[in-house]
This record gives C-alpha cells, structure tokens and sequence, in this order.
C-alpha cells in the first residue's frame, strides 16, 4: 500500500509539472502573438508612399541597378517581407518592362511569379535587360577604369556600379581592391597601397583623404565641380555690385534719357518742339538750335531746299504750292 501511494504521489506531481509547462507555453504564445499584432503591416500603399523608382526597360545596365538599389532603400524603410518584394516591385515597372514580367506571369501563374525570391528576380531581369554583350562591353570599362584628375568621387561611383554589375570580376575581394587601387591616380596610388588595407570601404576612405591633401598641395588639379563652383562665386560680387550701380547710380539713366530726348527733339515738328519747350522748361539737351530747320542737332543740317519753290524747311514731295 505505501507503494502504490508512493507512485500515486509521483504521478500526481508529474501531472502538476506538465501543466504548469503548458499554461507557461500558453501564455508566452499568447503574448508573442499580441506583439506579433501590434508590429506594423507593410501594405503596397505603404510600400509606394517610400516613393520607388520605376523601371521601363530602356534605363541600361546602370538604371537597372539604380532601380534595384531603390527598391532594397525602400524595403528596408518599410519594412517589406520577403515575400511580398517581387509582388510590390513589379508593381513599379512600365513599358516593356511591364510587358516582360506580364509575359513571366502566363508562364509560372501569378502565385509562382509572386512567390519568386527577390535574389532570383534580380537575376531574371538582368539577363533580359542586360545581355552578354552589355556585360562584356562593361567588364571592359571596368578593368580599363581610370580616375581623371582629382575626380575621386565620380571614379568611385563608377566603380561601384560597375563591380556590382560584373561580379565574377570582382570574385574574391582581393580582385576588386586590385581593380580600385590600379585605376587611382598615380600621385596617390602608391600611398594607398602601401597601406596595405583589405576592406574596399577603408580603401575608398584613405582615397579620398589623400586626394584632398594632393589637391592642397597643388599636386592634383582641383576637382572641376569645385572649380566650377569656386568661378560661380568669385564671379557673383562683381555681378551683384554691377545690378547694385545700375539700380542706385542715375548717370546712366540720364544720358539714356538724354539720348532719347536728343532724338525725340530732333524729329518733332518746329510748334511741337516750343510748346514742348514751354511746358517742359526748354530743351536739355547738348545740341546747338539749327537756324534752317529750327530743330536740335549737330553736324550738316540734312534739310534741303524746296525744289519747287525754293524755300527751306521741307522737301518738294511735301511742297503745298501750285
């Protein structure tokens, strides 16, 4: 008897200890799933408020990666799941581009098409619109890509892009950084190297410092934005200051209205010209009153005489004698 009370006693506590495991496992299931309930659901009117960029097929190899690099920007800002990326990015295509992917969806079914992982997306449309020759003619800039001057920045960018676009260059790293460091400019590529540094970010900062330093040193011609920029504003006060004379100085406006009046006086008529005077204080002007015509000018008066009847003042064809 004892025995059987020993192993009734046992059960009974083994019997309490699963269900305190399982009222344990409830509630941290049920508080799990509130949290899971107040995170925020990415829908597609969330996803094209992050404003996305469109791609129509006509882009080239660099728009394409823009609109991939857009695309992940805007994934990340909201959140976007996995399984909804392909879904809610071709929702941005156009033109041919749209025309492709609706050719994609007849073949796999729109749930296939969808349910497509994002990497493999990526792959299907570069091989579209990014054929072998595009790639080829790109590996080529890529491994004669040189760095112009003091333009750090753009040969950085480009060659980014184009790693990006040319993985099997770029594989393993040690690739790439050979690339980047054989295109530097030869006023900073020695230094570079010998930093010996096998991060392609730390590379591409120590780069950027030294060419600042060159272009200090006059030992790098100034970048030509910043030369730009530089001529902008040097050239800005002497602009401001002419618009600033122009405005406040009066000599300029006088000897305009000057001229004008010379050449209003000169062609008014004779009563014209003294009422005017009367009305106006007289004329103003530099040139001596002409005893012919009886007008303002200087040099030989052009009027001739009358060949009609001989008198000054106006031309035969406005003779009113008989």
């Amino acid at each position: 008897m004892k025995i059987m009370s020993r192993r009734v006693n046992m059960t009974q506590a083994q019997l309490t200890a699963l269900i305190a495991e399982q009222v344990a496992a409830a509630l941290a299931a049920a508080q799990a799933g509130g949290q899971h309930a107040l995170q925020p659901v990415c829908t597609f009117k969330n996803f094209m408020d992050c404003c996305p960029s469109t791609f129509s097929g006509t882009e080239g190899a660099v728009g394409l990666l823009h609109w991939f690099e857009k695309l992940e920007s805007v994934f990340e800002m909201c959140e976007c799941p996995e399984a909804r990326r392909v879904k809610y990015a071709t929702g941005t295509l156009e033109g041919i581009a749209l025309t492709w992917w609706n050719a994609q969806v007849q073949i796999l079914g729109l749930a296939a098409a969808n349910a497509t992982p994002w990497e493999d997306f990526k792959e299907l449309i570069k091989r579209e619109y990014c054929t072998r020759d595009d790639i080829h003619k790109l590996e080529v800039e890529l491994y004669h890509l040189k760095m112009t001057g003091s333009e750090i920045e753009a040969y950085t960018k480009r060659s980014n892009e184009l790693a990006i676009l040319c993985p099997t260059m770029v594989d393993p790293p040690v690739k790439r950084i050979e690339l980047y460091l054989k295109g530097l400019a030869p006023e900073i590529q020695s230094h570079v190297t010998s930093a010996n540094l096998n991060n392609i970010q730390y590379i591409q900062r120590l780069a950027h410092r030294l060419t600042d330093q060159a272009v200090e040193q006059n030992k790098l011609p100034k970048c030509i934005s910043a030369t730009t920029t530089a001529v902008t504003t040097s050239a800005t006060p002497s602009d401001n200051k002419r618009k600033w004379d122009g405005d406040s100085s009066k000599g300029s406006v006088s000897v305009q209205s000057q001229a004008q009046q010379h050449k209003t006086n000169d062609y008014q008529n004779p009563s014209q010209q003294s009422s005017g005077s009367q009305g106006q204080g007289g004329y103003r002007g530099n040139h001596p009153l002409c005893n012919r015509c009886n007008r303002h000018h200087s040099g030989r008066c052009r009027k001739e005489r009358c060949q009609r009847c001989l008198k000054l003042g106006h031309e035969a064809k406005d003779c009113r004698s008989a």
